[in-house]
């Protein structure tokens, strides 16, 4: 498969192992335009390492990062902020910023970067709301919510940053992976539009939408097309 020049790029990357499982290594990680990449591995930690790396928010042994053909410093705060812009990030060590309502949340993106604090969510955004049931607690601050809502807050504000790419740390935990699921049905449509994907999950349903596989095992990080062998890249 041919790929498209990649959104995130490091190479002669080392990642330290979490206890004392050794490190990970490999000459180069690219995630293009169009990737729907699952992280496999038996150790979830070192994959959501691995995921916190690509997000600039962790910064590996070794490695040369390089976002859209650009290099970025993970060590420098300002040169990564608007990378972070371009990247959707859910985990469980997401959050919400906690003085502002679920409604500012949602738009501080776009707050920044149209510099005009009367603009209103968008409709998919909106709908989404709906479909997560806190439309009508866009106005309360996240603490006024359930653990459930402000995941689902989480993720609809990272989605609606219109990322280049998505980083998410088992999709399972943020949204009802049914058909029905309009979370789940926005993050396929995304796919669809060529959104990078990388995600670690167990769900059958999520999984079904990979099209590389990553595997972070004896101490090297191998990825593949689906259905082809793998490769060191």
């Amino acid at each position: 498969m041919t790929h498209p020049d990649p959104i995130i790029e490091i190479t002669n990357l080392t990642l330290v192992s979490s206890g004392s499982h050794g490190q990970y290594e490999t000459k180069r990680l690219a995630v293009a335009p169009g990737d729907v990449i699952a992280i496999q591995t038996p150790r979830h930690n070192d994959a959501r390492h691995l995921l916190r790396v690509m997000a600039t928010l962790s910064i590996p042994e070794n490695g040369t990062y390089r976002f859209k053909n650009s290099p970025v410093d993970p060590k420098n705060y300002r040169q990564c902020l608007p990378v972070k812009r371009q990247i959707g990030y859910v985990a469980d060590d997401s959050a919400l910023i906690s003085n502002r309502t679920i409604r500012e949340n949602l738009l501080l993106h776009r707050f920044y970067e149209e510099d005009d604090l009367t603009i209103e969510l968008a409709k998919e955004i909106a709908s989404l709301c709906d479909e997560a049931g806190i439309t009508t607690k866009l106005d309360l601050r996240p603490s006024a919510l359930s653990e459930a809502e402000v995941l689902q807050a989480i993720t609809i504000r990272e989605m609606g940053k219109s990322p280049s790419v998505m980083l998410i740390d088992r999709p399972e935990n943020f949204m009802d992976v049914t058909v029905n699921d309009g979370l789940f049905g926005y993050l396929k449509q995304i796919v669809r539009d060529k959104t990078a994907l990388v995600f670690i999950s167990n769900h059958n349903r999520v999984y079904g939408l990979a099209n590389r596989i990553l595997m972070m095992m004896d101490r090297t990080i191998q990825s593949w097309d689906v259905d082809n062998e793998p490769e060191n890249e």
